[in-house]
């Protein structure tokens, strides 16, 4: 299971992706990818804010194309043993002294309870999490 980091969903959802994380999403293989509930939040809520519009209608649609076309429905919910882990993970963060936003936290916490590893541009924001992470825009 790959998880797939809000900047990595919104650079699949793209026209015209950037080549590597195309070359990566393809050598990865789509159906070990997955959304989580949270990106999916963090994506919608970035969408709504834009004013009404065809921008708007269409980064909703490209989500829901996306989720259901090329994930083909593989969306990880953030249910109690992940809201367990995301405790752990988050108090483990503060008592290091490092702040840590509630999506990746909660991202973390679904890849740590389910096995997978997160791909992601801001590989920094999960160091200490516990999890394997992948940047596509450098991996080969």
């Amino acid at each position: 299971m790959i998880l797939l980091d809000t900047n990595v969903v919104a650079e699949l959802m793209k026209a015209r992706p950037d080549v590597r994380v195309e070359h990566w999403a393809h050598q990865a293989g789509h159906e070990r990818m997955w959304a989580s509930s949270p990106v999916v939040g963090e994506l919608t809520f970035g969408a709504l804010r834009l004013p009404p519009g065809r921008r708007r209608s269409g980064l909703l649609d490209r989500l829901t194309e996306f989720l259901g076309v090329v994930l083909d429905g593989r969306l990880a919910s953030f249910g109690p043993d992940e809201a367990l882990a995301y405790g752990r993970i988050k108090a483990a963060r503060e008592r290091a002294g490092r702040v840590a936003g509630d999506v990746d936290v909660m991202v973390a916490a679904i890849a740590v309870t389910r096995g997978g590893c997160v791909a992601t541009r801001n590989v920094r924001h999960f160091e200490g999490f516990g999890v394997d992470v992948v940047n596509p825009w450098e991996a080969s």
